[in-house]
């Protein structure tokens, strides 16, 4: 959803600020995976076999654009500008456990697919040039589509391990130069290892290590391949009854690979980055069956980003569907 955010709002303004004609493809390529969505615990051993629903209700609001450097942008060339972009995502997770797996030293399978839907709006104010006005547009539609085909999770008493591949699909609608995209325009494929250590034999304290190694396709009907990024999250939670949870995040993105291909007209030795800190309340409605959780969080830190501020609601309910009969 940052990188919907990204390009609809820079081709947005550049397409608004200057007079000659404005190149198809935009600059800001943030890549597919963002840090900081996921709880702490969403990679955790699920323990038991079966299908599980995860919803992310994910709302975002941003007014600043930092450059290459990491300076606020105020203004294109000699033209003021001031932005307000906000949006909201509902990425639907279903996700299938299997039983143990004795062949894999007790592993459970995991195969996950989420797909999602997007909506944001856009207000740009460019001072004389629209008179003072605020220009409004926006884009709405269901986006890229995520697939975990592969995921293993092993469980000890003191760690967890879950790791595996992931992509997302280019489901969602993207036009080269279009300013009402809400899909990403190229695959993406991840592989990530999520390391969790618990200090205490219940388990009420979890600590995560979750790396993520992140490489990209052509954009469509461009030659333009994203440079590759890696991602580290982190991550403690804390139960402070049966029911109650309280957790704190943070997570950084960072462009390591060039952009490249025949198309890019930009300086490929710039590279973005962002970070991430969040803190979140969960609550079981239902112990091991309904789990609600509120977080709140802030980017910062960002190298050609929108720094975003981001309220998530997320629910997960457990079934008995798919599970495996006695």
């Amino acid at each position: 959803m940052l990188k919907t955010l990204n390009s609809v709002g820079c081709l947005f303004i550049f397409m608004m600020a200057v007079s000659q004609e404005v190149p198809d493809l935009s600059p800001v390529l943030s890549g597919g995976y963002v840090p900081g969505i996921m709880g702490v615990r969403d990679y955790v051993n699920p323990g038991v076999d079966g299908l599980f629903f995860l919803d992310y209700n994910i709302f975002l609001n941003s007014d600043s654009y930092f450059d290459q450097e990491g300076n606020k942008v105020n203004a294109i060339g000699n033209i003021p500008f001031n932005v307000n972009i906000s949006g909201y995502i509902n990425s639907l997770m279903l996700v299938y456990a299997s039983p143990k797996l004795d062949f894999l030293g007790e592993a459970q399978y995991l195969f996950i697919i989420s797909p999602n839907y997007a909506t944001a709006g856009l207000g740009v104010g460019l001072g004389q040039i629209t008179s003072g006005n605020t220009i409004n547009g926006g884009a709405s539609g269901f986006g890229d589509l995520t697939v975990s085909p592969i995921m293993l999770s092993w469980s000890q008493e003191k760690f967890d391990l879950t790791a595996g591949y992931l992509f997302i699909a280019p489901t969602g609608r993207y036009e080269s130069g279009s300013d009402d995209n809400v899909g990403l325009g190229y695959w993406s494929h991840s592989v990530q290892a999520a390391f969790y250590f618990y200090p205490k034999p219940e388990k009420t304290t979890a600590i995560l290590i979750l790396p993520t190694y992140e490489w990209h396709s052509l954009i469509k009907d461009a030659e333009v391949r994203p440079g590759s990024r890696l991602i580290l999250e982190y991550g403690i939670s804390q139960y402070l009854s049966d029911r109650i949870e309280i957790t704190i995040q943070g997570g950084h993105a960072w462009q390591i690979g060039k952009d490249s291909g025949a198309d890019v007209y930009w300086d490929t030795t710039i590279k973005d980055q962002m970070s991430l800190v969040s803190a979140g309340l969960g609550y079981w409605i239902k112990p091991n069956v309904f789990y609600l959780q509120a977080k709140y969080g802030t980017t910062y830190n960002n190298n050609q980003h929108f720094r975003a501020n981001i309220f998530q609601i997320e629910l997960l309910i457990t079934t008995n569907l798919l599970k495996k009969k006695n």
